[in-house]
């Protein structure tokens, strides 16, 4: 039978870094890893997940927490991520397991206490989030996807809202485009202190106001009818608007019907960019030029920067802010100054 080693002496590296690969860490360069895979491959050697956790008392289960408060117009996201997290994990040699329930703090602690998990990532993380603290009082490996203002010493992984609200901004400011309006998520979303969308929103206002740029909001409901009504009322108060931006699931999907309700044609009469998770991208046709976020890269990072922090609990925390790229549509218009 071939053995890790096997696979080390062949590759040219330790048997601690064919480890490494073999549960997802991001410690290793693609490089390194590519060649360590292609002689897994070559060899034939398979991962025995069962008995690795039998020779390291583990449960070989990491734990998935969401928001039991989750509106709906993100739900097309989540599912795309709780997807994402299962397949990383099972590559990597662990099921997941769901922690439902109204008190996700209390969900959390039950299953650090009763030993059901080695560890834990916690979703829609929250600014003064209560699991954040509770994992940290349990001693769980915890990873929070998400990027609060306070991770306890925490390991954390989230898309950089930051650079994609910067570089939407920007783009359009290239274009001549000084006066926009703004599409968030529902005002919730924001008291709830959900992170990605303050992210977003604070370093949208910082760059805009930096540029001289001016920034018009509004915050629709779950609902077509809403959005409609909304973006008709800001279109007639916001004159000078030449642009729209867009962060919400819902109404990113939406819009485009709401536009041609109201007669309004693009690049034509508005410019519009997004934010758009690939999967929802993809499955829909959004034909708005936007910063698209690679879930798959996401989540790849969160389950291996938490599969390293079971493996060596020891250690300073990280935060990993994943890049994002931009792809272009014909959907801005430049403006003549």
């Amino acid at each position: 039978m071939v053995t890790m080693q096997d696979v080390a002496d062949a590759a040219g590296v330790s048997k601690a870094t064919v480890s490494y690969v073999v549960s997802g860490s991001p410690l290793i360069s693609e490089k390194t890893a590519s060649r360590v895979r292609a002689e897994m491959e070559k060899l034939g050697y398979s991962i025995n997940h069962a008995a690795r956790v039998l020779s390291t008392s583990k449960t070989g289960a990491i734990g998935v927490l969401s928001s039991a408060e989750q509106n709906a117009s993100f739900s097309l996201s989540l599912s795309a991520y709780l997807y994402g997290i299962a397949r990383a994990a099972g590559d990597m040699g662990y099921d997941t397991m769901l922690l439902a329930g109204a008190d996700g703090a209390s969900a959390l602690k039950s299953a650090a206490l009763t030993k059901r998990i080695d560890g834990a990532i916690i979703l829609d993380v929250r600014n003064g989030d209560s699991r954040i603290r509770a994992a940290v009082q349990s001693g769980l490996p915890t990873v929070l996807l998400g990027d609060p203002e306070d991770s306890m010493g925490l390991d954390s992984v989230d898309a950089d809202f930051e650079e994609i609200s910067s570089t939407l901004v920007n783009y359009l400011y290239r274009y001549g485009h000084r006066d926009l309006i703004f599409i968030g998520w529902p005002k919730m979303t924001y008291e709830r202190r959900l992170n990605y969308a303050i992210r977003f929103r604070s370093a949208m206002v910082e760059r805009a106001q930096a540029l001289g740029m001016k920034i018009h909001c509004i915050y629709p409901e779950n609902s077509m009818a809403d959005l409609l009504r909304r973006l008709k009322r800001a279109v007639e108060e916001y004159g000078d608007a030449t642009a729209i931006l867009i962060h919400n699931d819902a109404a990113v999907i939406e819009v485009s019907q709401a536009f041609l309700s109201l007669n309004i044609k693009i690049p034509e009469d508005f410019s519009v960019v997004a934010v758009i998770p690939d999967k929802v991208g993809v499955g829909m046709q959004i034909p708005f030029t936007a910063m698209n976020l690679d879930i798959n890269a996401i989540v790849k990072r969160t389950v291996g920067t938490l599969v390293h922090r079971i493996e060596s609990p020891d250690g300073p925390a990280r935060r990993v802010l994943v890049g994002q790229h931009l792809l272009l549509a014909d959907s801005v218009k430049r403006i003549s100054r």
